[in-house]
């Protein structure tokens, strides 16, 4: 794979799609970009990274706002973007990031938006990461310490805001299986076997 290439990751909220990545990416010997790439993304649009991650989460400007004020950080307020422009902001500076990204060399990179701006790139292979709901709420119980109510319900939110992020600008549905070379099921196969999957598949596709 000397032409180098890139992979995307779309996962859902409990389904260990950061940890596949960053797996496969040591398998790949490649630059892993997840919060990386969020970084970049607000560096882009000189917010904070925080206010990136909560427009792909759905968090509406002012529950973001009242966050920053009520625990005690008003000189963030200021740094939040208001709507209806940060959105829009996030997945334009997105796009523009992710094509240098693709002219820098080989990179996995999650979320974003990444398997809908690069789904026309030849050396772009889509990975979904999932898991049965009851497997997510498992591990969002354990991970976070909530009760069964808190972890369903952050669930449920988080599968809206990515579902609602992806169709309101990119004009597609987050889980529809066309978007992705390979949907890769952690629950049922285990984060080693869907690493390997995942990078034999890679390694077919761009070799």
């Amino acid at each position: 794979m000397d032409r180098g290439g890139v992979v995307t990751v779309a996962r859902q909220l409990g389904a260990g799609g950061e940890r596949l990545a960053r797996m496969l990416a040591e398998r790949l010997g490649w630059r892993l970009l997840d919060r990386a790439l969020v970084r970049r993304v607000a560096e882009e649009l000189q917010v904070a990274p925080e206010e990136v991650r909560a427009s792909e989460r759905g968090e509406s400007f002012l529950e973001r706002l009242g966050q920053y004020l009520a625990e005690g950080f008003p000189e963030l307020a200021p740094m939040v973007v208001p709507p209806p422009s940060a959105p829009e902001q996030v997945a334009r500076a997105a796009r523009r990031v992710l094509a240098r990204i693709v002219e820098q060399g080989p990179a996995v990179v999650v979320g974003l938006g990444a398997q809908c701006i690069l789904q026309e790139e030849p050396r772009a292979v889509h990975l979904l990461v999932v898991a049965p709901f009851p497997v997510r709420l498992r591990r969002m119980m354990e991970r976070w310490q909530l009760d069964e109510d808190a972890a369903r319900e952050r669930l449920q939110r988080a599968d809206a805001a990515r579902r609602a992020y992806i169709r309101d600008h990119f004009g597609r549905e987050w889980l529809d299986p066309t978007l992705y070379h390979l949907c890769l099921d952690t629950g049922r196969l285990g984060h080693p076997l869907a690493v390997e999957l995942a990078e034999r598949a890679v390694r077919r596709l761009l070799g």
